[in-house]
């Protein structure tokens, strides 16, 4: 069989589903930061003039009322694209895979192609994959509007300290602009939701792709479009996965390698009494 080519209406569908999310991020993400820029700018401009010990100089006392402001608007907005992603962009993506897998599915002859409906099957895989985004995307967002609170309450303590951090200290110690991962590194905001978004959106589609191969062609086999160099279970997998064949089951297992993916699944129903195919076989 001839390896049909990668889907780009999937692929470029999914890209404008990420940048737009990423535009709106970025958005919120900025009003933050510069509000938290203008809060440090107004405490170094009192330090510099000599505030009067304990009290908190009108310049800054503005600054921190904005900045609560804008932390209350970053909670509201950034909630509400995550309800939208979760709501309407992922199961757009999840679609998007669906029906690139039943367009593409290689069929016994004679087999009628069928056409992608809610069933609870694929109402089933959705609601698992948008309850877990959900929890990982608004984890970060309430997580900034605990640093940002605390970056607040920092800012008022060292005013009335005799012996206060340095605006810089207070920056390093309060980043707004960066996400810290488990492992204790930081990563700028941006590079993190790239990574995030675009790993849940070909999830969702690959999600789609392989519900769509064993709900509605009770396909048992799917052969793997990918970057040539792309492995299987992680991007440096010695086991390549670009045309070769894999149970659903196992592609259920990987559905991407790593984020930014290009891993595509063609459900081969037409293989499913073929007792010699093997899990990682070129077809």
């Amino acid at each position: 069989m001839t390896t049909p080519p990668s889907g780009p209406t999937r692929n470029e569908a999914l890209q404008q589903l990420i940048r737009a999310a990423l535009r709106q991020l970025q958005r919120g993400w900025t009003l933050l930061t510069t509000a938290q820029d203008r809060v440090l700018r107004a405490l170094a401009t009192a330090r510099r003039r000599g505030a009067r010990p304990r009290a908190v100089p009108l310049a800054v006392r503005e600054a921190l009322k904005a900045f609560t402001t804008a932390t209350s608007r970053f909670h509201t907005d950034l909630g509400a694209l995550v309800e939208r992603w979760t709501a309407i962009d992922l199961p757009t993506a999840y679609r998007l895979g669906a029906d690139d897998a039943l367009d593409t599915a290689v069929l016994a002859p004679g087999t009628q192609r069928p056409a992608f409906t809610w069933t609870p099957a694929h109402q089933s895989a959705l609601a698992t994959l948008v309850s877990t985004s959900y929890a990982a995307l608004m984890g970060r967002v309430t997580d900034t509007v605990r640093r940002a609170q605390a970056f607040a309450r920092a800012v008022t303590s060292a005013v009335r300290s005799t012996s206060p951090p340095t605006a810089k200290d207070l920056t390093a110690a309060h980043r707004l602009d960066t996400v810290t991962y488990e492992h204790g590194a930081r990563h700028p905001v941006l590079s993190w939701a790239r990574t995030a978004l675009t790993a849940q959106a070909l999830t969702a589609a690959n999600t789609g792709a392989l519900t769509a191969t064993t709900a509605d062609l009770a396909a048992r086999w799917v052969q793997v479009t990918d970057g040539p160099e792309c492995g299987w279970s992680v991007h440096t997998d010695s086991d390549l996965a670009h045309n070769t064949l894999r149970s659903a089951a196992e592609a259920a297992a990987h559905p991407i390698a790593h984020p930014g993916c290009l891993r595509r699944f063609i459900p081969r129903p037409d293989l499913n009494d073929n007792p010699a195919i093997e899990e990682g076989q070129h077809p």
